[in-house]
Order: structure tokens, then C-alpha cells, then sequence
């Protein structure tokens, strides 16, 4: 499990521990405020961030009747953080998924087939997700290796992007990520980079905690609290 070592609220974003999943509060709010404009019901999507703390700020949006999430397992953790209408998108195959969500039902509205309501809420997480970096090696020229792998960004949707540069990036391993730059670019190791998931779901599912920053300080720490609830 990670254990990141705990700073105080207002810690500089680059003084976090790497890598690390950052939320710009801004800019997911900026994007919930023109999602809004928009007036007709939808389920917001938890299972893509899993964060609780980011699915009371989609329910706080007049038109977001309720979330949509992958299981049971997901269902239960959203409706202990208070949210009271949950669909769940997979059948419920299994005669204790079925005991599960109907003991669920008894506190929080259950919806276990497609009610009509769209699905909404990746596009708010878009530009909003990132991932931070530290460069740990700079062998040549053009080349830079950070403690940015696979199993902190994923890979399966393509590679990250670096934010605030030109070079292309590789999430190359589990452990480690590589920059190439065109330009003979020298990094130095502890340098701090930003990278951009490919995929803001994965990025989300390899994370114990979303990192919330504003203005470049952090502002809270948002466990991603359905992160493996998988049944």
C-alpha cells in the first residue's frame, strides 16, 4: 500500500513525494462550471477517479442525479461517503452480489439496469490529472530517466504526456519513465516534471491518494477510496 510521507496543507506541489497524483482544484472546478451549462440529467461516473471527495463535488451540480460505478464493492464505498443514488453498471451475476446490493438498497437508492440517465464525467477530469515526477538519472544529452513508470502513470491507453515541454515521453517500465528531447536538452537529477496520464481511470486506479492542489500548494489529500473494489 502507499505510504507517502504526510505535508502540511499549503506544501509547495513540487515538494511532494514522487510521483504523486495531482488534482488542480481549479481547474476540475473550472471544468465542472462549464459542465454545468449543460441541463440535462446525468450520472456522474465515479468509477473513473474512485475518490469520493471528487464525487461530492460532481453531485454538488444541479443536473448529476447520481453516479455510476463498475460493482458492488464500488457502490459501498460511494454510499458511505454519503452519496444516495448509485447505478451499477455490471450485472449482478452472483447471488452474493445480489445480497450485497439489495442490503445496500435498504440505506442509498440502487439502480442495477440502465435507467435512461446518461453517463457523464471524464471530460471534467481532463486537463485537471496529472502526475509528478523527479528526474533520478540524466546519462546523455536528450535523455532523462524519472521515478515515473508504469505502475504509477499506466501505459495500456498509450504514453503520458510531458506538461511545460517539448520532449516526447515513455512510461518505459514499472518503475521508471524515460524523456527523449530532439534538442540535446540536459536535465539534472532531482529536477521536477509533470506528466499527463493517458488515461486520467488508470492513473486513478494505481493511487491510494489524489493530491489537491490550487495555485501550486497543496489544499487537501483525497483518499481514492474505491481503488480495488473489484467485486
Amino acid at each position: 500500500m502507499q505510504r507517502p510521507i504526510e505535508k502540511p496543507v499549503g506544501t509547495p506541489m513540487d515538494a511532494l513525494d514522487t510521483p504523486a497524483l495531482l488534482v488542480d482544484v481549479a481547474r476540475l472546478d473550472a471544468n465542472l462550471a462549464e459542465a454545468a451549462r449543460k441541463k440535462a440529467p446525468v450520472r456522474a461516473q465515479a468509477w473513473l477517479h474512485k475518490t469520493p471527495a471528487i464525487a461530492l463535488r460532481q453531485l454538488a451540480m444541479p443536473q448529476v442525479v447520481g453516479l455510476a460505478v463498475r460493482g458492488v464493492a464500488e457502490a459501498e464505498v460511494f454510499a458511505a461517503a454519503g452519496c444516495e443514488d448509485i447505478r451499477i453498471l455490471r450485472p449482478l451475476v452472483t447471488d452474493a452480489a445480489k445480497r450485497r446490493a439489495a442490503a445496500l438498497a435498504n440505506s442509498v437508492r440502487v439502480v442495477a439496469e440502465d435507467d435512461g440517465v446518461a453517463l457523464w464525467g471524464e471530460d471534467v477530469l481532463n486537463g485537471a490529472v496529472s502526475v509528478s515526477a523527479r528526474v533520478t538519472s540524466a546519462p546523455e544529452p536528450g535523455r532523462a530517466i524519472h521515478d515515473c513508470g508504469q505502475k504509477a502513470i499506466g501505459r495500456d491507453f498509450g504514453d503520458p504526456r510531458l506538461l511545460g515541454g517539448n520532449a516526447r515521453a515513455l512510461a518505459n517500465s514499472a518503475e521508471h519513465g524515460v524523456l527523449l528531447f530532439e534538442d540535446g536538452k540536459r536535465f539534472a537529477i532531482g529536477d521536477w516534471l509533470r506528466l499527463q496520464p493517458s488515461d486520467v481511470a488508470t492513473a486513478f486506479a494505481l493511487h491510494d491518494d489524489a493530491f489537491a492542489v490550487r495555485d501550486g500548494r497543496l489544499e487537501a489529500v483525497w483518499r481514492v477510496a474505491a481503488r480495488g473494489a473489484f467485486q
